[in-house]
């Protein structure tokens, strides 16, 4: 009987801690001075010019949308995507999806399979004359992102960065 009743206390001390410790810092908003970020303005202006998928496969991912935006996106907070109304000439980028695979979060903990694939090209160009080519591939995969949710959505914008960290290399 002895024997219960410390079992019981002691179940009961477990749960009220486990319960003040999932309760712990609720209820705290801090707010955290961040100073605004300042406007990158850059001199060299980009416009998308295209995006294709060149795998000439329909995928139920808006593929195109995802790379279109996501380049823009990357442009624009370096400042130098072209906004409508500049005369200069821009620079033009053009995207080709090469190859895409949307892989799958279930199997990807099995090596070699469920991988998340994304090959491209871009083409910057000026005036008619092209100025470089990027080629990328990258993959989530076993090991490397086993566990990745939104593995598309994460591969997009990890291409879509590094395109324009290349573009702007080559400037």
């Amino acid at each position: 009987m002895s024997m219960n009743r410390q079992f019981r206390f002691l179940a009961l001390a477990f749960i009220t801690l486990f319960l003040l410790s999932c309760h712990r810092g609720q209820g705290k908003d801090i707010e955290v001075y961040t100073p605004p970020k300042p406007e990158v303005a850059s001199p060299y202006k980009v416009k998308v010019a295209d995006v294709s998928n060149d795998t000439h496969q329909v995928f139920d991912v808006d593929i195109i949308g995802l790379m279109w935006s996501g380049v823009e996106d990357a442009l624009k907070r370096r400042g130098m995507l072209l906004e409508q109304g500049t005369e200069a000439e821009p620079y033009l980028i053009e995207v080709h999806i090469v190859k895409f695979e949307k892989g799958n979060l279930c199997v990807r903990w099995l090596p070699c399979a469920g991988d998340t694939i994304l090959v491209v090209r871009a083409q910057l160009t000026r005036g008619g004359s092209q100025l470089a080519t990027i080629e990328l591939k990258r993959k989530i995969a076993y090991g490397k992102g086993t566990f990745t949710r939104h593995a598309v959505k994460k591969i997009f914008d990890q291409v879509t960065e590094e395109i324009v960290d290349q573009a702007v290399k080559k400037f």
